[in-house]
């Protein structure tokens, strides 16, 4: 491969877009030496390539293998085939919920309605519980985009999410936990489990919770790829918000800043109000996550972290960008896209899949068509690695 100089490529620039913010660097992994930058300390929106860092947080925190525990209580008594009492879906932000996106999360619902078959009821006296006492900050952040929050990828995250919060093929559910309930009552009822409502002064809440159901998501490391291939936006507020379970959302931010801190980086370079990039809050300069990427390309979790990233030309969100060009499938980029916003980042590769270069493309404030500047984008990294 040819050896880039800091002068080897004409800086970015974008035709017809008067007024546009732009950042670059892109950095030779081997040598540590920046080969292009341009505007390197600007603080710009990142949209989607913030998911980079929600990642990268994950792993430097030893989270790939976690999981996300959803439980399911009884709480009442049975008298002959009659259940007497709540049914307790206990939640803990569990983003895969029914979703038939990843195997082995759909079926909860499933398993609910075999255990009270198995118990011998056919009636159920008593609610449906959907318990988030141990998920504070549900929902959509308050920094979101209100025109966001009906559409699937504005979804917002809760203790107990069903079916990715979304319905139809693009619009969010508002209140998942109800529609939860609402899915459990017809699968049941299906059963021929009748469930009515609580019979007056019952006093079933004297009765011992008793645990029926203990569900995990896959792990960690899964979500994070499925987050990264198709910019999920749930997945990555579940994942920010895995980084202190139990916590405030917070005290989630408060914990990658300490996992960016451990890293080594400058968290003055950042403002990050989510995991996700939906808000235009969250700001990063181009140095900042070119230093992110050099780290994680350096450190213990380097090759999990590579592989999470979707391949230019032939996966997920960057599937068409740079297609059938000499650099499809060497680059792997995390895409970042809203209203005038376009960024890429991730690494250059060589034959043996190994990084060998951080690339980090940031436009913001441009009111021209996207294809102009996904050209643009694509043509300058076609100069940069003329001897893909």
């Amino acid at each position: 491969m040819t050896v880039l100089s800091a002068t080897a490529v004409a800086p970015l620039s974008i035709p017809r877009a008067k007024g546009v913010n732009i950042g670059v660097m892109i950095r030779d992994l081997n040598t540590g030496k920046d080969l292009a930058s341009q505007n390197p300390d600007r603080m710009l929106t990142p949209a989607s390539i913030l998911k980079c860092v929600t990642a990268a947080a994950s792993l430097t925190a030893g989270k790939e293998n976690d999981t996300f525990l959803t439980e399911v209580f009884f709480q009442g008594e049975q008298v002959d085939s009659t259940f007497y009492g709540d049914i307790i879906i206990a939640g803990s932000g569990d983003p895969t919920l029914e979703s038939s996106r990843l195997a082995g999360c759909a079926g909860v619902i499933d398993s609910i309605c075999a255990v009270v078959v198995r118990s011998g009821i056919n009636r159920i006296c008593g609610n449906i519980v959907c318990d988030a006492s141990g998920f504070s900050d549900q929902g959509p952040l308050p920094k979101w985009e209100v025109e966001d929050l009906k559409w699937a990828y504005g979804a917002g995250l809760y203790a107990v999410n069903y079916k990715e919060n979304t319905r139809g093929a693009d619009r969010a559910i508002l209140n998942p936990g109800e529609a939860f309930k609402s899915a459990l009552t017809a699968r049941l009822e299906s059963d021929s489990i009748r469930v009515l409502s609580p019979i007056p002064d019952s006093k079933t809440d004297d009765c011992a919770e008793i645990l029926m159901i203990q569900h995990y998501s896959p792990p960690t490391k899964i979500i994070l790829r499925e987050m990264m291939e198709k910019s999920h936006n749930l997945y990555a507020e579940a994942m920010l918000r895995q980084l202190a379970a139990g916590y405030s959302r917070a005290d989630a931010l408060e914990a990658e800043q300490s996992a960016i801190s451990a890293m080594g980086l400058n968290t003055g370079n950042c403002i990050i109000f989510d995991g996700s990039g939906l808000t235009r809050n969250s700001k990063v300069t181009p140095r900042f996550m070119a230093d992110l990427l050099q780290a994680m390309s350096q450190s213990d979790r380097a090759a999990l972290y590579t592989s999470l990233f979707p391949a230019a030309g032939m996966e997920g969100t960057v599937k068409r960008f740079l297609k059938d060009t000499p650099l499809e499938g060497k680059l792997l980029l995390k895409s970042g896209s809203m209203n005038g916003v376009q960024c890429f980042a991730g690494y250059k590769i060589d034959d043996s899949g190994t990084p060998t270069h951080a690339v980090v493309l940031m436009v913001n404030d441009f009111k021209c068509k996207r294809a102009i500047v996904t050209k643009a984008l694509s043509d300058y990294l076609l100069k940069a690695f003329p001897d893909a």
